[in-house]
């Protein structure tokens, strides 16, 4: 590897974690907003909050490496047009050729990375993701609870409202909860209420103190009335048994036996991000020719159209392949080859050669 070679590398590598460092911190913040929202209305506990938008962001990494690495090498590659560096290293001997060169030694280890990240990290994180959120959503936390108003918890089995709250948020005063023992619905209305975890059992409880609890049946006049001190709401816990889990969140390996055509559509998926790196990073040089004191970076809009119609074509070819109109061995190797053509293309639009054969032909026709 020459000296140009490692510059140029260097200047590719440094702007890809810049840009992975943006994108890295405008999702994580998205992510924090809207999750610190479901925790403000009791969706989500507190304490599982972070390992959430933490999982989340690992699911995203792998799949914002490949358009960081495609717009990394478009920058560099087009400050280097646009400051007639690359036309000074053309004259020294520093062609195409060598240039794809150093490209591709950055984008196959790289790619390798993804693959690893799509392949085993995404489909874990993903699982994860959807366990914790089925774990919350059918258990309270009445550190999520909003005064006056009705907060709903293991999908409309318990239903609690208070007046207020204390100072720390951990104990609700003016207290009135519906929920559901043995198919009968009770009503319990209490001047305080706090929760506590069993020691021994690890369940969870909501204590109510000073109240009545209700019970019977709506429309009916046959009620039972208690009184008192201190009154216990288990808090229901949710059962992983049948458990569905998401296409997403398989393995590569269970994809691959499964023998349905929705789980090779996923896994066809998974294998064309890491691929699609290689293709666009080959496409990024071609894509950032242009001439001296052009305009800002050659035709980044155009790499931009180019891309989103990548990530649409995608989603075509996933659905082609669940519903069977392509074969299953087919996949999406073509997608990568497709955007390598358009590479092809772009250089043969922009040679010399095409040129000349063209103003030759005009000259046939005039």
């Amino acid at each position: 590897m020459g000296v140009i070679d490692r510059l140029l590398l260097k200047e590719i590598f440094k702007t890809l974690a810049v840009v992975l460092l943006v994108l890295s911190l405008i999702l994580l913040s998205n992510m924090i907003v809207r999750y610190l929202g479901k925790a403000a209305s009791g969706a989500i506990g507190t304490d599982v909050l972070m390992i959430v938008v933490g999982l989340e962001l690992v699911k995203a990494l792998g799949l914002i490496i490949p358009p960081s690495f495609f717009f990394s090498v478009l920058w560099v590659l087009g400050r280097m047009y646009r400051d007639s560096e690359m036309v000074a290293l053309s004259a020294s001997g520093f062609g195409h050729a060598r240039l794809f060169r150093a490209i591709l030694l950055a984008a196959v280890p790289l790619a390798i990375l993804v693959g690893v990240l799509v392949m085993e990290l995404l489909p874990w994180a993903r699982g994860n993701v959807d366990q914790l959120k089925a774990e919350q959503s059918m258990r309270a936390d009445i550190s999520g609870v909003k005064a006056g108003r009705f907060n709903e918890f293991s999908s409309g089995g318990l239903v609690v409202y208070t007046e207020k709250l204390s100072k720390d948020g951990m104990q609700l005063q003016g207290v009135f909860v519906q929920d559901r023992q043995q198919g009968r619905a009770g009503l319990v209305s209490a001047d305080k209420a706090y929760q506590t975890t069993d020691p021994k059992t690890g369940e969870r409880f909501v204590i109510l103190t000073d109240g009545y609890r209700f019970e019977g049946q709506p429309g009916q006049l046959n009620y039972t009335i208690g009184k008192f001190d201190e009154y216990a709401v288990r808090i229901p816990t949710f059962d992983l048994v049948g458990f569905a889990e998401r296409r997403s969140a398989k393995s590569w390996q269970a994809l691959l036996e499964s023998g349905r055509l929705e789980d090779y559509a996923e896994l066809h998926y998974r294998i064309s991000v890491p691929l699609a790196l290689i293709a666009f990073g080959v496409l990024a040089v071609p894509l950032a020719r242009s001439p001296p004191r052009s305009g800002v970076y050659g035709r980044l809009l155009f790499a931009v159209l180019l891309y989103f119609t990548f990530i649409n074509l995608q989603r075509v070819a996933e659905s082609w392949i669940e519903n069977g109109i392509v074969p299953t061995w087919m996949g999406m190797w073509w997608l990568p080859l497709l955007m390598l053509s358009v590479a092809g293309l772009i250089m043969l639009v922009d040679s010399n050669w095409f040129w000349v054969q063209r103003r030759r032909w005009k000259a046939r026709r005039a």
